[in-house]
């Protein structure tokens, strides 16, 4: 696949990848499905809307979110994202830019937004946005990533 997918056909396709993430025995921060959510918006294609709560586990000693809690936070995201436009395949990160415009507070519900830059038969590349709801014009964190795609070989027959 080469084109971004529609944006409903997405997010159905997210839904079943989260599904199963949630289901895995292999957790890290943050948990989907727990920590965070898929958000039913109709956006550009390939784009997809989070939604996460923070809390007071997450702060640095500035009484803010730490900047790893959110570069988690992004990656997971633009990660499922991108798995969910190539066949549920595996899309490690090769390389992720995490831009940390204003702070992230705490107690507040905040937004990720993930567009689909490119994707290419070998690797494809995403972009996020970090807002609070009320003020979507206002990003918190900008981040960009580059993430390889790795679809299984053809298995030979074996008569």
């Amino acid at each position: 696949m080469t084109e971004a997918m529609p944006n409903g056909e997405l997010r159905h396709l997210a839904a079943q990848f989260i599904d199963l993430r949630i289901h895995s025995c292999a957790q890290a921060w943050p948990i989907l499905g727990r920590d965070v959510s898929m958000l039913d918006e109709d956006g550009p294609a390939g784009s997809l809307l989070y939604a996460c709560r923070t809390d007071a586990a997450m702060a640095n000693p500035m009484g803010i979110v730490h900047g790893g809690v959110t570069a988690s936070l992004v990656d997971t995201c633009m990660g499922v994202t991108c798995s969910s436009q190539c066949g549920r395949v595996a899309t490690p990160t090769v390389t992720m830019t995490v831009n940390y415009a204003r702070p992230v507070p705490l107690d507040a519900v905040i937004h990720v937004r993930v567009h689909t830059v490119r994707i290419g038969t070998t690797s494809a590349q995403m972009s996020a946005e970090v807002f609070l709801p009320e003020k979507a014009d206002e990003p918190l964190v900008t981040a960009s990533g580059v993430y390889a795609i790795r679809r299984s070989a053809p298995q030979p027959d074996r008569a």
